[in-house]
């Protein structure tokens, strides 16, 4: 579905990402993880076509693929209301039926008439991600999903997103340091370090490799994952 040939990415002289390779089937369901500066965020920008590698390619068998993320850092206008953000997002993909159950669905239908800004973290959170199904995307990108969350709402958002990539046959990217996290919902983990993928394992029918791999990468590493 997806194939990275060669691809590297640099920001003036700094190289984040050097000559990755990399194919990813329909339907599957990737983490990407590492040390914090490499280069996952980066990499899953690359994957959804988000930014333009410095070198090398990135294609899909269907380019016409519906895409949508989730981004750690990602924001909305701060002087808009929830009900005024969903009708923004909807116009902008095109789509016409009504989506503001979906507040309801995440517990923000009593707040649907605040500002962005003046929502908690959580809420933040959880409007981020109400806000990447509108599409009803075939390839979604989420990076540090369940941040501000707490750990109800971890496993609640974690239960929507099983459920929807199970109903959709959705593909995954997930950027995350969460091990629980990447554990519930993928099936492969690509480790980023120094701007490569020193490894890419799958942990589909053997949860035990992804903790094995942690453990491996705390001894080490002076950094936590």
């Amino acid at each position: 579905m997806i194939k990275v040939s060669d691809m590297s990415k640099k920001y003036g002289k700094k190289t984040i990402l050097k000559s990755i390779d990399l194919k990813i089937k329909e339907g599957e369901r990737i983490a990407i993880m590492g040390l914090n500066g490499s280069g996952k965020t980066t990499l899953g920008e690359l994957i959804l076509k988000v930014i333009k590698p410095s070198s090398g390619t990135i294609k899909y068998k269907n380019e016409k693929i519906k895409r949508n993320a989730t981004f750690q850092d990602g924001s909305f206008d701060s002087e808009l209301n929830l009900y005024q953000l969903i009708k923004f997002y909807s116009y902008a993909f095109g789509v016409k039926k009504d989506l503001y159950h979906l507040l309801k669905d995440f517990e923000l239908d009593k707040v649907a008439k605040y500002k962005f800004s003046k929502l908690s973290g959580g809420q933040k959170q959880k409007f981020k991600f109400l806000i990447t199904l509108i599409n009803e995307p075939s390839l979604l990108l989420l990076d540090e999903l369940t941040t501000s969350l707490d750990y109800i709402w971890r496993n609640k958002i974690v239960e929507l997103v099983q459920k929807y990539i199970n109903e959709k046959k959705c593909t995954l990217i997930l950027v995350s340091h969460d091990i629980e996290e990447v554990s519930s919902l993928c099936d492969r983990v690509l480790f980023l370090k120094d701007g490569v993928i020193e490894k890419d394992i799958d942990i589909l029918n053997n949860k035990n490799k992804l903790i094995d791999l942690i453990k491996e990468e705390i001894i080490n590493n002076d950094s936590n994952i």
